[in-house]
Order: C-alpha cells, then structure tokens, then sequence
C-alpha cells in the first residue's frame, strides 16, 4: 500500500455577527391582518430609558421597512392585501418623548408600502410606459435609495453604536431630506389615484358629449357675443388667426390615467412647490425620467411622421391606425387628411390645455401629417435628415416643453423643415401650378377653352327646356356621351396635354339643386340647424339623454331635407316641394365636377372644388344669358319679318323699336358682367395664388380659398345675387317672347298675313280652302296685348337694374374706409366701380 502525505486542513469557526435585518426578513408583512395574541414585556416596566429608545428605534427601523414591531404594531383591521393605507398603533405606556416622535417616522412605513404596491400596481401594459417607468422610478428610489439609506445610515449606526439615540435617528432623517422626497412621491401617488377613481365613476360616451358641445358652446360665444367696433376688428383677426390654426379634436375619455395626464399631474405638485428648490428639482429629475418615451415619440414625430405610440400615450391619436383596408374614394382620402390624425383632448399637456399656444399645438400636428404626406407619397420608409443638425433641432426634454423658448424654437424649425419637402413635393413633383392652371380653364373658360362653348351651342334647346326631375338620368347620361366625346376630339386635335388631368377627371351633370337653392336657400337650411343647435348648446347638460336626442335630430334634419328633395318626386310633398324648382331650366342645374385624387387634394379640396363649381355655374348663367340674347339679335335684326318696313307708326315705335331697346340693355348688363366681372376678377384674383411665393402648405390652402371666394365676394356679388338671378329670369322671358312673336307679327300687317297664311297651307298642304281674312281689331288687340307685355318687362328690369346698381353703389361705399387702410386689397373694390360706371353709361376709368 503507498502511504501518501496529506495536509491537514483546519477552519476556525468565524465569530458570529449580527447580521442585517433585510437579510433576515423572508416575509415584509405578516401573514395576516389579525395580529397573534403575544404578550410583550411592558416597556414602562423596563428599568433603562435608554433600553427603551433602543427598542423603539429598532421599531422604528422595522416599520419604515413595512414591517410590524414589537412596540409598533399594525392596526388590527388592518389586511395587507386590501389595497388600503396601513395604519400603525403605539403601545399606550411609551414614553410621550417617544411617542411624539415616533408618530411622525411611522409615515415613511406607510409611504413605503403604498409605493412599493402602486409600483407593482403600475407594471401592467394598460397604464402605458409613461406610467410604468414612474412604477420602475419608485422601485428604484425605495431599493437604492430609501432602503439603502437605512442600511447605510440608521441600522449600521444602531448596530455599532451602544449609544445610538432617537436624537441622532431623527438628525440623520432631518438631513437627508428623505421624508419629503417620500411625501412628495406619496402625494404623487395619492393624486395619480385621485385621477383613476374619478375616471372608474364617470360614463366616457357622456364626457365626451359635454366635450363636444364644451368646444361647439365656444365657438358660439366668440361669433355671438356684441363688442365695440375696436374690439370686433380686434376680436375678428383672433378668429381668423384660430380658423387658420384649428385642428381636429378627439374627444374621446380613456379609462385609465396616461401619458400626458401623469405629466400633468407631476407638473402640477411641481407648480404647487416653486418655492421649495430641492422638491422642484427632485420632481423635475422625476419627470425627466419618466417623459423620455414621450419626447423620443414627439421627436420621431417632428423628424420623419411616424406615431410610435402603442398605448394612446401621446398628445396626438392615429384614427386609423386599426384600418387595414384599401380606399380608393377620393373624397375618403381628403376627409382621412383632415381626421386622421387629431389631437386627443384627453392628456394634452397643460401647456396646451383651455385654448393656450394654439398656434404650436397646430403646428405639431401639422408637421408631422405632412411628414407622413411626404413619405407615403414618395414610397419611403425614412426620410432624410439635414446634414447639420444645430442645437435647436436636437430633441427636448420634458422640462423645455414647460420652460423657456427652445421648445418654440425647435417646433418652427422641424415645422419649416416640413413645410419645405412637402411645398417640394407639390410643385416639383406633381406640378400644382399646372393643375391650377387646368382647373381654370375647365371651370372658368381661361385660355379659351371650348368644351363649355359647344354645349352651349350644341345643346341650346336641351338647356333652355324646364328641367325634369324624371328624365334626369337621360339627361346625365346624353351629358357624358358628349363630353366622352369632347375630351377624345381634343386628344385627337392635340389641343389638349397628356400632363392635363383636369380633363381627365372632368365630369359633368345636372345637379339635384340649382344654382339658386345652392346659393340661397342653402342659407335657410343653415338657419334652421343653428336656431336648433343653438337651442340645444344653451342649456345646461342636466339631462345627456335628452340633449344627445336633440343633438342627433338637429344633425338628421338637414340630411332628411335632402332626402326629400333628391327623390323623384312621386309623392305630394316632395312634388310641392320641387314645383318651384322644375320652373327653372336645365342651365340652372348644369355643373361641372371633378375628383382630385390623393395627396392633389390636399391643397385643392372638395371646398375648393365647390368654389370652383359655385363660381362656373355663375359664370355658365351669364355666358348662357349672352348667348340667348346674340341669337335674339340675329331674330330681331336679320329676320325679315322684324325688318319689315310696311309697319305701322304704333307697331315700329311701341314693339319694334322698343324689342331692340330692350334688348340692347339687356345685352349691355350681361356683357359688363362677362367682360368686367368674370375676365378681370379672375385675372386678379387667381395670379396672387400663380405668382404668390409661399412658405408653408397652410399659406397656400388659405390663399386659394381666399381669392376663389374674393371672385364674387368682393365685388358683392353674392349679395346682389338673388337680384341677378330674377334679372336672368326676366331676360329669358323676353327671348322666348321675342322666339314666339313672328306668327304675332304676321297678323299685324294685311301683306304680311297673306304671306303668311299662303306659306303655311303650302307647308301644310291643306285640303280646305276655308282662309280667314284679315281682321284689324284683332291686330289692334295683339298691338296692345304685345305693348303692355313689352312695358311691363321693360318696366320689371329698369326696377331690378336700378336696385341692382344702388347695391353696387352702397357696398363700394360702405367698403371703402376698410379698403383704403389696407393697401394690400386696394384694388378689391375698383371693380365695383367699374362695373357701376359700365352699367350706368359713365366713362371707366382704369
């Protein structure tokens, strides 16, 4: 056997320590809520009061870690598992000395154990990241630093210490501020809690209601209320500065407290202690760390239009973000623009809350709808970032959002950045000056386009006949037979571009509405809703039932009106309702329409494209109404019957003459409208938006709403329309009468008659032989009968003439001072005056 040396090896048992209490603790909290029936020793009856503080501190110790003492207890209602604040009693014979400060420590116990259990309340994905991370922050400030500070502090101290004291417990804890970082997050906590319970107790169909009506009641203030004159000016600029920065609301009510509503509840305790430097700053170090997914969305936001936000945590909500479908309807894309991405009334931060910085909250929302327009558009994922970024375009912080000017700054330049891609995209890429330029002369007849000219001229009869609401759809379908084949005659002519999408995209139709009811009684319907809106917003909301009731009926309304008034008229009430309508002719209705697709349709929209339409059909019922009146010319001045000189004194002076007088007036109205109104105000009008340098897409859209709405606006047109219109009217009744008197004229002369009679058994062929001899007081009859027509048209369009011009002459003046304190729309109004001075035979100056 081989005999090997091996080393003994001895270990000396080490001495053993005290250890730690943590390292001892399996269970924070007892195992139930019924404190065990043990007796301690009486601490009066110990005979040291030095005994007694140290095991008072050694409660103490045990209680600011959550744990019940032998002299600190529970109270005995108390259930860990309840979810309520702990409650903890003192033994009744303790030192008052003791006591006293003993009640203010045993707060940093409950403090711990409501944070330690909102922090594992706040872990789950429904309360957002925002939330969450405050949940991290609270577990990382009760690990690392509360109980670190008691391990490191107070029990390392009272273990090596004989002599530790309350005294120098309650130092230690005065000097490091603990209790009031731990107050502050309690109080934090408390508010957060306060928040959620109220949104547990409230129905959010019903707040989101009193939201809306909130912001309708608003609006309704600010266009109601009667100031001073100064004051309107003042309160008019406001209101089209809100109308240019408006952006859509959503005011839907989340059930649990998020993102921007724990912001503001954090900057709220840190408004409510700017006079404590330690609690701000701890606070803002709070908030900085819990924001940091906030801010990294709104910088991904700003910088390339994509919204990171999984649990509807930011200010700003994607709408469709579930849709997973294929759109192909212009007009949804143009409403998807304006909604889908909306401003979430609920969370939006306090910097933005009650009206304030309207401006930067648009421009936010802005920015990053057209960042997102930009790429789509372009098929990019990411779009590229500028070379140099300076400090201004780097991203804020939480705190800048709330002080100082950076985030200001920082808006304005991602914003302009945006503003410069997407007016890149516009102009370079899809030629908006181009389209602009299409659209004029489709709907306005510019560069002389002559699609409207041959329909005119074709279709003659077919627009001068009273429409049919029956034969509507025959009507429509010879429409786009001949506009099918206009657009393939001017392909074939080349007088047309292939970059000329108007054209192809143009449709036409007769409209359910004419011209009249469009313009006029559109106002009547308007009426009706806000007398009922009004109605419902001045109430208080005692009963959300009854007004939500009402709120539906004032919106149904309308919409059942239009029902009724696009239905074929087989019922009583719907032939009652059309009688006056089918009283006009087919011009009334005649429109022209067209679809701009995807993203065109962002700058040219479907009001726009109404503007467009309102301001063609004027347009179509003046050249309509000239054209009438060129072809009676040629009836009273070319005919042989009218130039007829076998006439007597009477018939020559009192219907012939008259006729030519009438006419000549007549002709001379409408064509100082044509030339005057419809050439020059385009002109003016549309080469602000041709030749306009433009900063941003807003600019733009405005711009062009404005000058198609100054076309008639500003020369008060629109007011003066319904005079204009039975102007029309009137001229129409007279061409049909001058179409219709040939066989009347015929019988006012014997040579006349004759002839007229032979030609027409001739045509005939009659087989009678039977002819009626010329009677002279049925002549004489007819004279009068056409003198008193004549005198009573002539007389109905002086009158309408007349009051048509002093409406011209009052506006001018009353336009006036306005006019010449604003040099920028000094010439809005000399067509006014142009056009009076045409009208009234005076010489018109340029």
């Amino acid at each position: 056997m081989e005999v090997r040396e091996v080393e003994d090896v001895v270990l000396l048992e080490e001495t053993k320590t005290t250890d730690p209490i943590l390292t001892r603790i399996v269970n924070y909290e007892p195992f139930s809520h019924i404190s065990p029936k043990l007796k301690s020793s009486p601490i009066n009856e110990l005979p040291d009061i030095r005994t007694q503080e140290a095991l008072v501190v050694y409660d103490l110790l045990c209680v600011m870690r959550g744990i019940g003492g032998i002299y600190i207890r529970f109270n005995k209602d108390y259930d860990p598992h309840s979810g309520e604040e702990p409650q903890f009693r003192l033994v009744k014979r303790m030192d008052a000395s003791l006591k006293s400060f003993c009640s203010k420590i045993v707060n940093l116990g409950k403090y711990y154990i409501m944070l330690r259990k909102a922090s594992e309340q706040w872990s789950g994905d429904r309360y957002g990241i925002v939330l969450q991370r405050l949940g991290f922050e609270l577990r990382s400030y009760l690990n690392d630093v509360y109980l670190k500070f008691i391990l490191d502090e107070l029990e390392s101290k009272f273990m090596e210490k004989g002599r530790f004291s309350l005294r120098e417990f309650k130092q230690i804890v005065n000097n490091s501020k603990l209790h009031q970082e731990m107050q502050i997050l309690y109080h934090i906590k408390n508010k957060i809690d306060q928040e959620m319970d109220m949104r547990s107790k409230i129905d959010p169909d019903k707040i989101k209601f009193s939201n809306l009506l909130a912001e309708l009641r608003g609006i309704n203030n600010e266009t109601t209320n009667p100031t001073t004159s100064t004051t309107d000016n003042m309160r008019n600029e406001d209101n089209t500065l809100e109308d240019k920065y408006s952006v859509f609301i959503d005011g839907d009510y989340f059930p649990v407290a998020k993102g921007g509503v724990i912001i503001n509840v954090i900057v709220s305790v840190i408004n409510d202690c700017l006079g404590d430097l330690h609690a701000v700053q701890f606070m803002k170090q709070l908030l900085e760390a819990i924001s940091g997914s906030y801010c990294d969305t709104l910088h991904q936001w700003m910088t390339q239009g994509i919204l990171n936000d999984p649990h509807d945590e930011f200010m700003i909500n994607d709408t469709m973000k579930h849709f997973k479908g294929v759109i192909n309807n212009p007009i949804e894309y143009e409403r998807i623009w304006l909604t889908q991405y909306c401003v979430k009334r609920d969370g939006l931060l306090a910097k933005f809350s009650m009206g304030n910085n309207k401006e930067l909250l648009f421009k936010i929302v802005m920015t990053g709808k057209l960042l997102n327009l930009t790429r789509t558009s372009l098929q990019m994922s990411q779009l590229p970032m500028p070379n140099q970024l300076d400090e201004i375009m780097t991203p804020v912080s939480i705190i800048d959002m709330f002080e100082g000017t950076k985030f200001e700054l920082y808006i304005d330049r991602w914003y302009q950045r945006a503003n410069d891609l997407s007016l890149q995209l516009f102009y370079g890429n899809y030629g908006i000056q181009e389209i602009l330029i299409c659209l004029q002369r489709r709907f306005f007849g510019y560069c002389n386009d002559q699609i409207f000219q041959r329909l005119l001229h074709n279709n003659l009869n077919e627009l001068t006949k009273r429409h049919n609401i029956e034969q509507r759809q025959m009507s429509n379908n010879k429409l786009v037979q001949f506009l099918r084949h206009e657009k393939q005659l001017q392909i074939s002519e080349g007088t047309t571009t292939n970059d000329d999408i108007i054209l192809a995209l143009l449709s036409v139709s007769y409209d359910r509405y004419s011209f009249r009811e469009n313009m006029l009684e559109e106002n009547e319907r308007y009426n009706s809703f806000e007398e009922n809106f009004n109605e419902l917003i001045g109430h208080d909301n005692n009963n959300n039932n009854n007004n939500i009731n009402k709120f539906t009926n004032a919106l149904l309304q309308d919409i059942n009106k239009d029902k009724s008034l696009g239905t074929t008229g087989t019922t009583t009430g719907t032939t009652a309702t059309r009688t006056n309508n089918e009283l006009k002719s087919n011009i009334h209705y005649l429109t022209f329409d067209v679809s701009i697709p995807y993203p065109i349709n962002v700058i040219i929209n479907r009001v726009n494209i109404t503007q467009y339409q309102t301001v063609s059909r004027y347009f179509h019922l003046i050249q309509y109404h000239s054209t009438l009146l060129d072809e009676i010319w040629l009836e009273i001045n070319k005919n042989k019957i009218w130039r007829y000189t076998g006439y007597s004194t009477d018939v020559h002076y009192k219907i012939i003459r008259r006729s030519r007088i009438i006419h000549m007036k007549m002709n001379h109205f409408i064509k100082c409208l044509n030339e005057i109104i419809i050439r020059e105000s385009i002109d003016k009008e549309m080469s602000n938006v041709m030749n306009g340098k433009f900063t941003n897409i807003i600019d733009l859209q405005n711009e062009l709403e404005i000058r198609l709405s100054n076309i008639l606006g500003n020369n008060n047109l629109l007011q003066l329309m319904d005079i204009q219109l039975q102007m029309f009217d009137i001229i129409q009744i007279f061409c049909k009468f001058i179409a219709s008197s040939r066989s009347k004229l015929c019988q006012l002369d014997y040579n006349l008659y004759e002839r007229y009679l032979s030609q027409r058994s001739n045509a005939k062929k009659a087989t009678t032989t039977t002819i009626q001899a010329y009677d002279e007081d049925k002549s004489i009859e007819i004279i009068s009968q056409l003198n008193q027509f004549l005198t009573t048209i002539q007389i109905r369009f002086k009158q309408h003439f007349i009051a048509f011009c002093e409406g011209l002459d009052i506006n001018s003046h009353n336009n006036l001072d306005n006019m010449n304190t604003n040099d920028n729309d000094n010439n809005s109004w000399p067509l006014n005056e142009r056009l009076l001075n045409a009208l009234i035979g005076q010489r018109v100056t340029s």
